[in-house]
């Protein structure tokens, strides 16, 4: 009976050992796709967005560099995600898009708003630059790594750049497609944004500035507060799309050049330097100008060939008399000249940053040694070997609007740190170019020219008061057959109480300077009124 009960047991262990081998067989094959898929959920794809960045800020705090928030859209080949690209790309842009999905099985693009589509996934983000960036000469541009390669995105780059890139991570099966249910994981440096440097530039200043630089094809704007020396705005002609670099290097115009820090002949705009000399030394001087004067044998014409008739020197500021300055500038001391005009910082380096700097100034074989009396009639007038650059001739009209003194120019305010100003900028120490008589002096004959019906009448704002310069420089160059000349108009506003001078240059004569002058003083003066509740 135990051997019976034995055998029963024994056949009915075998029979659950033999039920229990089939379910699993039958379970196996019955969840063998979901097994599968379970571990196929390990695999994942990586997909790199851009680097973030550290943000360039202007004298207010407001972002230039990473300005606008966009969305980072990872695109799938998916009917559903290709059909809801239409309402926000053109044509052309799909179809390179399909291209990629085709190739790649993805493709990544920025958009102002967030796409909902199956196929489509989106990250928040910062753009750090695009073609509307402002002050692109100034600001400069990266590599594809992230790395500041030119401008302040270089000399500031170990502060503004970010080692680790962002990037998201998608959950895919053995095909390679995206698993429904997984959300994306997403690495995204977004703290980075709240430091950086903060500069000096105002934007809307610089908005300004270059609308109105659209005027001329080639050219300068610069635009300094009288009192700090700090740069508010500078404008390089043509400008060059961030998008399109290549295009860029392989224009003969040379956009990617920043012509705010070129040296450039200057002309007439160097007059109330002479102007300055000679009122420091009490000279008391008149000239008829018939249309030319000799100097040493050789005949110097005036711009009006016709004459001016009997000039003093308010009247030869007022009206550019070439003639009077030939003639005034042989009663000084030339080495008064090149030390005033050394001191105004005309031959000097302005140093912004590291890597952005002006070119250093000249005044060419005269530096070292006594010119002759043709060479200082030609300095009298801007021309000859002297060269300088658009910012640093500004400093000689912060002067005469600031009773004689002015602080070299500066672009850097300091570096932020979590939206903080941390380490602040010293201001460079004031210097004195001349008394504050002369500057008084000059000021009245400065004034005349938008006033007495001089020669920079059309530099005369609507909003507010100004005085200023006109100037007409001969660059030696010759193409089709005539002389390529460069216009300028320096200046400041208000007269009351000065706080803007701007610089404005236009290669080969092209745009009015004078005009550009006047719409900028305008414009700013709206602005300043509209942000004071004005």
């Amino acid at each position: 009976m135990q051997i019976s009960y034995k055998r029963v047991a024994v056949c009915y262990f075998l029979v659950v050992i033999l039920l229990f081998i089939c379910a699993f067989r039958v379970f196996s094959v019955m969840n063998k796709e979901d097994y599968k898929q379970t571990a196929e959920q390990i695999s994942s794809r990586v997909i790199n967005l851009e680097y973030s960045r550290g943000t360039i800020f202007d004298c207010n705090m407001n972002p230039i560099t990473n300005a606008k928030e966009v969305y980072n859209i990872v695109i799938f080949n998916k009917p559903t995600a290709i059909s809801a690209l239409y309402k926000h790309f053109s044509g052309s842009e799909i179809e390179k898009i399909i291209s990629e999905l085709n190739s790649n099985g993805f493709a990544v693009r920025k958009i102002s708003r967030e796409i909902s589509a199956d196929g489509i996934y989106c990250v928040k983000a910062y753009s750090h630059a695009d073609d509307s960036l402002l002050a692109k000469h100034i600001v400069g541009y990266t590599d594809i790594s992230g790395k500041g390669l030119c401008g302040l995105e270089s000399s500031f780059n170990e502060i503004l750049f970010c080692a680790d890139q962002n990037k998201i991570s998608f959950s895919i099966n053995g095909q390679g497609s995206v698993i429904s249910g997984y959300k994306p994981q997403v690495t995204y440096n977004s703290d980075i944004v709240k430091s950086g440097v903060k500069i000096t530039l105002d934007k809307e200043i610089q908005r300004i500035a270059e609308q109105e630089a659209m005027k001329i094809n080639s050219g300068a704007v610069v635009v300094c507060e009288i009192l700090t020396g700090k740069i508010k705005a500078l404008v390089s002609r043509p400008d060059y799309k961030l998008s399109d670099l290549a295009a860029a290097l392989e224009n003969e115009q040379e956009p990617l050049l920043n012509r705010t820090l070129c040296n450039y002949n200057i002309g007439s705009v160097f007059k109330p330097l002479i102007a300055a000399v000679g009122l420091e030394n009490n000279l008391e001087f008149s000239q008829d100008c018939k249309g030319y004067t000799n100097i040493d044998g050789l005949n110097f014409t005036c711009h009006n060939l016709g004459g001016h008739g009997v000039m003093n020197l308010k009247d030869a500021i007022k009206y550019s008399c070439n003639s009077f300055f030939y003639n005034f500038v042989q009663l000084m001391e030339p080495s008064e000249i090149l030390n005033m005009a050394q001191k105004a910082g005309i031959n000097s380096r302005v140093i912004l940053s590291e890597n952005l700097y002006t070119a250093k100034g000249s005044f060419g074989s005269v530096q070292n040694r006594t010119p002759t009396k043709r060479e200082l009639a030609n300095l009298s007038i801007g021309q000859g070997e002297l060269l300088t650059s658009p910012l640093a001739i500004t400093n000689l009209y912060m002067a005469i609007a600031a009773d004689g003194y002015y602080r070299m120019p500066s672009l850097i305010e300091g570096i932020v740190e979590d939206g903080v100003l941390k380490e602040e900028n010293v201001l460079p120490a004031r210097t004195k170019l001349f008394s504050k008589t002369t500057a008084s002096a000059l000021k009245e004959y400065l004034t005349a020219v938008l006033e007495e019906d001089g020669t920079g009448k059309n530099a005369k704002p609507t909003l507010t008061t100004a005085a200023g310069k006109t100037g007409t420089a001969q660059t030696g160059v010759i193409k089709n057959g005539k002389k390529v000349t460069n216009s300028w108009f320096c200046g400041f506003f208000p007269l009351e109480k000065p706080k803007y001078a701007v610089t404005v240059l236009s290669e080969n004569a092209q745009g009015g300077c004078g005009d550009i002058f006047a719409a900028i003083a305008d414009a700013v003066t709206l602005y300043e009124a509209k942000d004071n509740g004005n």
